[in-house]
């Protein structure tokens, strides 16, 4: 009489076959998380520089860009708004924004979540970079 059904063998290796599929599905699906925020926060960072480029327009200075006394965003205007939005993206991170002495010039930068360790910074010469490092004067160089 010939047995009808599965082994056990048989269905453990299943088993194992389908948790390392569902296992590399997860991982991709946290991975596109991570790219999406970082998506995100390049996007913030470009409409930062332009409500930056804005403000110039209206005033001939970047004055009010920054917070001198803490060097992250003014929280007057869209600045407030797009640092919460950013804070968002990638939370216990702090942006971090210079302003030059003449006001001519600025640069901000914020961490990235999938490029561990990398930041995204965007100045007024028009520059949206990828770099090492946080910022530590108006350029991001």
């Amino acid at each position: 009489m010939a047995k009808k059904g599965f082994t056990l063998i048989e269905l453990l290796v299943t088993i194992t076959i389908i948790g390392l599929l569902v296992t590399i599905v997860i991982v991709n699906v946290q991975n596109s998380r991570a790219m999406a925020h970082d998506v995100n926060i390049q996007r913030f960072m470009y409409q930062l520089r332009n409500a930056a480029q804005f403000s110039y327009n209206q005033i001939e200075s970047y004055e009010g860009v920054c917070d001198e006394s803490n060097n992250t965003l003014s929280d007057s205007g869209d600045f407030g708004f797009l640092e919460d939005a950013l804070e968002k993206e990638n939370s216990g991170q702090v942006v971090t924004c210079f302003e030059s002495a003449d006001g001519e010039g600025f640069a901000v930068s914020f961490p990235l979540v999938a490029s561990k360790g990398k930041h995204w910074c965007v100045e007024a010469a028009g520059a949206g970079i990828e770099i090492n490092a946080p910022i530590t004067s108006a350029s991001c160089k």
